[in-house]
C-alpha cells in the first residue's frame, strides 16, 4: 500500500510543524515580562546560618545533593575551599558560603549550587555550599537605601528583603590558590 507510507509522511510532517511552531513560540515569548512583573527575576533562594540570600537564576546551572571529594591544600588556598566536585567532565571549586561571607564553616550542608562560568574569575566553575535551598521564587530589586555594603538587596513576593549574590561581584576580588 503505497499511499499508506505517504499518509505517515505526513501525519509526522504535521506533527513536527506543530512541535516547531510552539517550540518558536515560546522562544518568542522569552524575555517578555508583563508590565506589572517589569523588574521580577527568578532566582534560588538559599538559607546560609539562618541569612537568607538570593542568587539569580541565570547564574545557576544545577542544583546538586552536596557531595564533593576532597584535596590536598595549597598554604594560599583560603579556608571556604573545601573540596573538588565533578559534573559532566569538569571540576567544579566547591566553596562554603558561610565562611566566603564572613561566618562559621557549616556543619552539615543541605544544598549545592553548581554556577555557570563567569568571565574574568580566577577560578571557571564554582559550587556554592548552603544550608538549605528554599526554592525558586520572583525577586525584585529594592531600593539602594536598603542595601547592605557588599550586596544589593531584593525582595522577596512576601516583601522580606534579602542579599542578592551576584558570582561576579563575589569572586572578583578573592584569591583562591586552588
Amino acid at each position: 500500500m503505497p499511499g499508506a507510507a505517504g499518509d505517515g509522511d505526513d501525519a509526522a510532517a504535521r506533527y513536527a510543524g506543530r512541535v516547531m511552531a510552539e517550540r518558536a513560540r515560546l522562544l518568542a515569548a522569552r524575555g517578555y515580562a508583563p508590565a506589572d512583573d517589569a523588574g521580577r527575576r527568578a532566582a534560588v533562594i538559599l538559607d546560609v546560618g539562618g541569612q537568607i540570600y538570593a542568587i539569580d537564576l541565570h547564574h545557576v546551572l544545577r542544583m546538586a545533593e552536596p557531595a564533593w571529594s576532597a584535596m590536598p591544600r595549597r598554604p594560599d588556598c583560603p579556608a571556604s575551599v573545601r573540596g573538588v566536585y565533578g559534573y559532566v567532565g569538569h571540576l567544579y571549586t566547591v566553596i562554603d558560603l558561610s565562611v566566603l561571607l564572613g561566618g562559621a564553616p557549616m556543619d552539615h550542608a543541605g544544598a549545592m549550587a553548581l554556577l555557570r562560568p563567569v568571565a574574568g574569575l580566577p577560578v571557571a566553575r564554582i559550587a556554592l555550599l548552603a544550608g538549605r535551598t528554599l526554592g525558586v521564587d520572583d525577586v525584585v530589586g529594592a531600593p539602594a537605601a536598603a542595601s547592605v555594603p557588599g550586596h544589593p538587596m531584593a525582595a522577596l513576593p512576601d516583601g522580606r528583603l534579602v542579599a542578592a549574590l551576584d558570582p561576579a561581584r563575589l569572586f572578583a576580588a578573592r584569591p583562591f590558590g586552588v
